[in-house]
Protein backbone atom coordinates (compact mmCIF):
# COMPACT_ATOMS: atom_id res chain seq x y z
CA UNK A 1 0.00 0.00 0.00
CA UNK A 2 1.43 3.34 -1.31
CA UNK A 3 1.60 6.38 1.68
CA UNK A 4 -1.14 9.30 1.26
CA UNK A 5 2.24 11.38 -0.07
CA UNK A 6 2.59 8.69 -2.59
CA UNK A 7 -1.00 8.21 -4.02
CA UNK A 8 -1.33 12.01 -4.03
CA UNK A 9 1.36 12.03 -6.59
CA UNK A 10 0.20 9.18 -8.26
CA UNK A 11 -3.55 10.38 -8.36
CA UNK A 12 -1.55 13.73 -10.07
CA UNK A 13 0.19 12.31 -12.48
CA UNK A 14 -3.42 12.62 -14.77
CA UNK A 15 -3.40 15.85 -13.80
CA UNK A 16 -4.48 18.49 -11.40
CA UNK A 17 -6.77 18.44 -8.32
CA UNK A 18 -8.98 20.03 -6.08
CA UNK A 19 -7.70 20.06 -1.90
CA UNK A 20 -11.43 18.55 -1.59
CA UNK A 21 -10.27 14.82 -3.71
CA UNK A 22 -6.59 15.13 -2.54
CA UNK A 23 -7.94 15.68 1.34
CA UNK A 24 -9.59 12.29 0.97
CA UNK A 25 -6.31 10.37 0.86
CA UNK A 26 -5.66 10.97 4.11
CA UNK A 27 -6.67 9.61 7.53
CA UNK A 28 -7.18 13.02 9.23
CA UNK A 29 -6.52 16.69 8.61
CA UNK A 30 -3.32 16.90 10.64
CA UNK A 31 -2.01 14.04 7.98
CA UNK A 32 -3.40 15.48 5.05
CA UNK A 33 -1.55 19.27 6.36
CA UNK A 34 1.65 17.94 7.14
CA UNK A 35 1.83 15.18 4.14
CA UNK A 36 1.02 17.84 1.49
CA UNK A 37 2.78 20.73 3.25
CA UNK A 38 5.88 18.15 2.76
CA UNK A 39 5.26 17.55 -0.79
CA UNK A 40 5.12 21.01 -1.22
CA UNK A 41 8.19 22.03 0.38
CA UNK A 42 10.60 19.04 -1.87
CA UNK A 43 9.16 20.47 -4.83
CA UNK A 44 7.10 17.71 -5.55
CA UNK A 45 3.75 19.85 -6.66
CA UNK A 46 2.46 23.25 -6.68
CA UNK A 47 -0.49 24.61 -5.01
CA UNK A 48 -2.93 26.44 -7.52
CA UNK A 49 -5.25 29.03 -6.86
CA UNK A 50 -8.89 28.34 -8.23
CA UNK A 51 -7.58 30.81 -10.90
CA UNK A 52 -4.46 28.50 -11.95
CA UNK A 53 -2.44 30.64 -10.88
CA UNK A 54 0.44 29.66 -8.31
CA UNK A 55 0.14 30.31 -4.42
CA UNK A 56 3.16 31.98 -2.91
CA UNK A 57 5.84 29.91 -0.85
CA UNK A 58 4.93 32.79 1.82
CA UNK A 59 1.25 31.82 2.09
CA UNK A 60 2.04 27.78 2.96
CA UNK A 61 2.70 28.81 6.84
CA UNK A 62 -1.16 30.45 6.93
CA UNK A 63 -2.37 27.77 5.09
CA UNK A 64 -0.78 24.17 6.16
CA UNK A 65 0.78 25.07 9.67
CA UNK A 66 -2.33 27.59 11.24
CA UNK A 67 -4.96 25.26 9.18
CA UNK A 68 -6.83 27.67 7.58
CA UNK A 69 -6.54 25.27 4.61
CA UNK A 70 -9.10 22.87 5.75
CA UNK A 71 -11.72 26.08 5.12
CA UNK A 72 -10.34 26.57 1.85
CA UNK A 73 -10.14 23.44 0.22
CA UNK A 74 -12.69 23.80 -2.60
CA UNK A 75 -10.60 26.95 -3.53
CA UNK A 76 -6.99 25.32 -4.35
CA UNK A 77 -5.61 22.77 -6.39
CA UNK A 78 -2.57 20.77 -6.45
CA UNK A 79 -0.54 19.96 -9.90
CA UNK A 80 2.49 17.44 -10.21
CA UNK A 81 5.88 18.83 -10.87
CA UNK A 82 8.15 17.13 -12.88
CA UNK A 83 10.65 16.09 -10.03
CA UNK A 84 7.50 14.57 -8.10
CA UNK A 85 6.44 12.94 -11.71
CA UNK A 86 9.92 11.60 -11.73
CA UNK A 87 9.25 10.07 -7.73
CA UNK A 88 6.91 7.53 -8.90
CA UNK A 89 8.16 6.63 -12.17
Amino acid sequence: MLSPELETLDQLVCGGMPLTIIRRLYPDDGTFMRGVLGLLRNGDVRLLSSEQTEVQQWRWRELFIEGTVIAALGTLWLDITDQGAKRIA
